[in-house]
């Protein structure tokens, strides 16, 4: 059984996308977290959304010169005004993407997505060439053990016409650069995405009957007793299928294979399901903890090693991790403060080859 370890928190493509099939997920996390004061939107615009008219547009499509592009999910929802889908200004275009971890260029690759669903939307006659097109709101969802720290612009990520810092710089560069700046400002893209980010929403209070705020409590539970009030919410959620769905991701997040997952999810009571899991996690216990601190160890390893090798080290990196024995890796520790980096491979090498033969 896999420990909780930080890559077993990370958004897995398929578990999400299950997950965020269910157009409750997309409505929630507009009505809870894209609205002010945690998002961009006031809420009487996600209030003029139809959700009942929310539907699951193609994520994939086929760029002019024939590559592959792929979005998460792409969803369509009418503004109430609106009597079909005919006209561009009737109905928002919600783009999703799911992310594990911070990308610098997320920016750039949602303006890409964008605009390649607009212009699907084009090609397949579902507006005009040449617009007018509908409005587009970008949704990235991270679920990383760190805060977010991209851009949400791709303005920011644009760089403004400057000098280098130098004693010699000219004033009239300075100037120059300024007068640039200012001159291209307007010219520059701006397209923008909401992220939101689970970490910033671990600690709240659960939002009373939204899917998303129960999907963060759920996998903020570390422990047995974390995860059965938010299991005890989810028994009552509709639909029953998003609920089995969330469930069994919750499950497996803490190491219950899919056999005893299904077996879970079909138990009538919370008494039977607390029994159930309280029996299999006292196996667990110990397990995680030693991996923990082996875990622990391996980190302080790479540290004193680069601490006296510098970036040669990193040879070091993959081989500690192969390394499960704690006695060996405390000797380790005594290797590092005196071999040469050489002969110090070779120990750890042959110590890994010790423990895989075990």
């Amino acid at each position: 059984m896999a420990s909780p370890k930080d890559s077993d928190r990370l958004p897995a493509d398929p578990a999400f996308k299950a997950i965020y099939s269910f157009p409750r997920m997309i409505a929630d996390a507009l009505r809870g977290y894209a609205v002010k004061p945690n998002g961009p939107l006031d809420p009487r615009t996600v209030a003029a959304l139809d959700f009942r008219t929310l539907r699951k547009l193609p994520a994939e499509w086929v760029t002019p010169d024939f590559r592959r592009r792929i979005g998460d999910q792409a969803w369509q929802v009418r503004f109430r005004w609106a009597r079909d889908w005919s006209d561009p200004g009737g109905y928002l275009l919600i783009l999703v993407e799911f992310q594990s971890s911070a990308d610098r260029g997320m920016a750039l690759r949602m303006a890409g997505y964008t605009t390649q669903l607009l212009a699907e939307l084009e090609t397949t006659g579902r507006v005009r060439v040449g617009g007018p097109y509908p409005p587009v709101f970008p949704l990235v969802i991270h679920n990383g053990p760190r805060r977010w720290t991209a851009s949400t612009t791709l303005h920011g990520l644009i760089a403004k016409p400057r000098p280098p810092v130098i004693a010699t710089v000219r004033p009239e560069d300075v100037q120059d650069a300024r007068r640039a700046a200012d001159d291209l400002a307007e010219f520059q893209l701006r397209h923008a995405y909401f992220e939101l980010d689970f970490d910033r929403h671990r600690g709240d209070d659960p939002m009373h009957d939204n899917a998303v705020s129960l999907q963060i409590s759920l996998e903020s539970a570390s422990t047995l007793d974390a995860m059965l009030q938010p299991v005890a919410l989810l028994r009552g959620f509709t639909p029953k299928r998003l609920a089995r769905t969330m469930l069994e991701w919750a499950l497996r997040r803490l190491g219950v294979d899919g056999k005893t997952a299904e077996e879970m999810k079909a138990m009538a009571s919370l008494d039977e399901f607390r029994s159930q899991l309280e029996e299999r996690a006292r196996g667990w216990t110990e397990e995680w903890f030693e991996q923990g601190r082996a875990e622990g160890e391996r980190g302080l390893l790479q540290r004193q090693a680069a601490l006296r090798f510098g970036a040669s080290a990193r040879r070091l990196n993959p081989l500690l991790d192969e390394v499960r024995s704690r006695a060996k890796l405390a000797e380790i520790s005594d290797w590092i403060m005196v071999d040469p980096l050489d002969q110090l491979i070779a120990k750890v090498e042959a110590a890994a080859a010790d423990d895989r033969s075990h």
